[in-house]
């Protein structure tokens, strides 16, 4: 018994001593070592690791994944004059452990340096831009992916060197305008919309005029053509119409005049008008004559 408390005593000074001196470092953290207050070596690698027990040595853990806060929204002007109320989002890492813990050792700590830094620096770039730049119906005109970049760009430069923090991505989450400068925006929206409006009318009234220009020259173009084809026709009519008169006449002469000669009492008859003819008239031949044989003249 005696062996055997023994032995569970020595294992439970050993497993004692193991976790008095050494320590674990996961994936998603950096490990500083601090003696008495001093940081004597920075580890960030994942593992076991070794240290001095107890109070010679503390384990201080630095989150190293990406952080995700939002900034409070705030108002300033644009180059314009006019005022613009923002609110952004912000992911950082640690960049420098050494140095953040150092300069912040704490995440609160550092979104709130960052906050004041990002909009230190939001204050200085919209100074460059107008309202048209900011919203506007035209993309191509719309500066927001410019001005992110050129926030992260050069919040990098100070946020490395003082806290050794990386800035990631900086985005404009939410637009508002003071109540002074709403009307006016809604008024610019609705004047480029008007704009638009105008553009596209007069677009397609220009099409439409070109469409009935076209249509006008082919309804022109296929009256021609019908007009000369029936003039053709025609002519091809009344010179067969001659032809015919022509054949007829050669082969019974006064058959064709007896024939032309009733057509034109047929006409005449028909008529309301009254024409006053002498007797003798050569018109009358067929109505007085025998067998509408022409008069003798004496």
């Amino acid at each position: 018994m005696k062996k055997t408390a023994l032995v569970l005593i020595i294992m439970a000074i050993g497993i004692s001593a193991f976790f008095l001196c050494s320590f674990s470092v996961s994936e998603k953290e950096y490990a500083i070592v601090t003696r008495f207050g001093k940081s004597v070596r920075i580890i960030e690698h994942s593992g076991l690791q070794p240290k001095l027990p107890g109070f010679f040595e503390t384990i201080n853990r630095i989150d190293r994944r990406v952080n995700v806060f939002v900034i409070q929204p705030i108002q300033l002007l644009l180059g314009d004059k006019n005022p613009i109320i923002f609110t952004c989002y912000v992911c950082w890492r640690v960049y420098d452990p050494s140095l953040f813990f150092q300069s912040v050792a704490r995440v609160e700590v550092a979104q709130q340096k960052l906050g004041d830094m990002i909009n230190s620096q939001f204050g200085n770039v919209l100074g460059d831009y107008q309202l048209d730049q900011i919203i506007n119906t035209d993309p191509e005109k719309v500066k927001l992916t410019e001005i992110e970049a050129r926030i992260v760009n050069e919040s990098n430069e100070n946020v490395k060197a003082k806290y050794g923090l990386e800035i990631l991505q900086i985005g404009i989450r939410r637009l508002n305008y003071p109540s002074i400068v709403a009307k006016a925006v809604y008024n610019r929206m609705q004047s480029e919309r008007d704009k638009e409006a105008k553009k596209y009318r007069a677009e397609g009234t220009e099409e439409a005029a070109k469409i009935e220009a076209k249509a006008d020259r082919e309804v022109t173009e296929i009256i021609a053509r019908a007009y000369q084809e029936a003039e053709t026709i025609k002519g091809e009519g009344d010179r067969e119409a001659i032809r015919i008169y022509g054949d007829a006449y050669s082969q019974g002469p006064e058959f064709f005049d007896f024939s032309k000669s009733l057509e034109l009492y047929k006409e005449l008859l028909q008529g309301k008008s009254t024409l006053v003819l002498s007797s003798e008239n050569e018109l009358f031949r067929y109505l007085t004559a025998p067998q509408g044989k022409k008069k003798e003249t004496k």
